[in-house]
């Protein structure tokens, strides 16, 4: 499903911001906006938030967004962190069954999703792809949009038999430190760099079992052997050969983690060449908890993402639960960019990001 960048919504609180008459704090999901005073938005209105790394389009009421090249990004206004956009539901045309909360109207406003330079990288390699194909029935279809996304998906698209890496955000879940308040959580901390699959699938034949090796970024299956971070990661920990040990009776068995290093996300963590940090440990019935996670990982010489709490009740708000994931990277003295959240029986996770990381890489 793809991310509802621009949606109807309902402020669920105002709140003033010392010394500004201008504007004051609104709170819509469990997001944190500032609002102009002037648009007089109330409590229980529905407006239009806009999430941020979105891309508006270049029209005359986002002009006071030119200097941001018309991203929504995370920022400070008189001191209050304000992360999104909130417009009066007047923004929208006007329908005449009206408009329900939820309401995806990413496309009925022309919005984008911002694409990092790794992500617009992967889309390159996509088109690359497309590119490449000889057939010319394809060929004559690719003049249509349709076709080329479809032809996309099907030529570099991810493993469906693995979940892929990405947790929802927890202003998302505006009632789980309520509803979640007696569910014990792992906490890890969140890495900043390219998130990698690797998988190992079983194919049996009528004379012995065959296995196929698979690299994956995060959103395509990097069939052929690269001199991409990915399947130099590969090389540099033997990860066929560990997961050949790994995966036993099952039919397949797949690692997930972050790459960190030189070249990625400007290396904020100052290391040397590239490392990774595994996340996930997937097998057919799902994913295995931390303390699994990190005993096999162990055994052939892979790092963890950083645990940080095993045992963890959510704090009673999603402002705290903001408050607690500030905190400084394991790995470096530097804000870390958040935490992960999980619940491995009720396979229930989310992440938490900093705002002040945000904040201070102008993201």
């Amino acid at each position: 499903m793809d991310r509802k960048l621009a949606s109807v919504q309902l402020i669920r609180n105002i709140e003033p911001i010392k010394d500004a008459d201008a504007i004051e704090k609104a709170t819509v999901l469990g997001w944190e906006v500032v609002i102009a005073k002037k648009d007089n938005l109330k409590i229980g209105d529905f407006v239009v938030y806009i999430e941020t790394d979105s891309i508006v389009p270049e029209k005359p009421e986002y002009e006071f967004l030119r200097d941001r090249k018309f991203r929504i990004r995370t920022i400070r206004l008189r001191g209050q962190i304000s992360q999104g956009l909130v417009l009066p539901l007047t923004v929208l045309p006007l329908k005449r069954t009206g408009y329900v909360e939820g309401e995806d109207v990413t496309q009925l406003l022309g919005i984008t999703k911002y694409l990092s330079p790794t992500e617009q990288t992967e889309a390159r390699l996509a088109d690359e792809a497309i590119a490449r194909e000889k057939n010319r029935i394809k060929r004559f279809f690719m003049k249509n949009k349709w076709f080329r996304r479809l032809f996309a998906k099907e030529k570099r698209g991810f493993p469906k038999f693995i979940t892929k890496s990405d947790e929802d955000r927890i202003q998302l879940f505006p009632n789980i430190c309520e509803l979640e308040k007696d569910t014990l959580f792992t906490v890890t901390e969140k890495l900043d760099g390219q998130s990698g699959t690797w998988f190992l699938v079983k194919e049996k034949s009528w004379f012995r079992t065959k296995y196929r090796f698979g690299v994956c970024s995060r959103n395509i299956y990097r069939k052929t052997p690269d001199n991409s971070s990915y399947w130099k990661i590969a090389r540099q920990y033997k990860i066929e050969d560990a997961l050949k040990k790994l995966i036993g009776k099952e039919s397949f068995v797949a690692i997930q983690g972050e790459i960190i290093g030189e070249g990625i996300q400007d290396n904020k963590y100052k290391i040397k060449g590239i490392d990774m940090y595994a996340f996930n440990l997937i097998l057919p019935s799902g994913r295995v908890n931390q303390s699994i996670l990190e005993l096999n990982m162990t055994r052939f010489g892979l790092k963890t993402v950083p645990r940080l709490e095993y045992n963890f009740r959510l704090k009673n708000s999603i402002p705290e639960m903001v408050e607690y994931a500030k905190g400084q990277s394991t790995v470096l003295d530097i804000p870390r960019e958040g935490i992960v959240v999980r619940n491995y029986d009720k396979k229930l996770s989310f992440k938490v990001i900093n705002p002040l990381f945000l904040l201070k890489y102008n993201e």
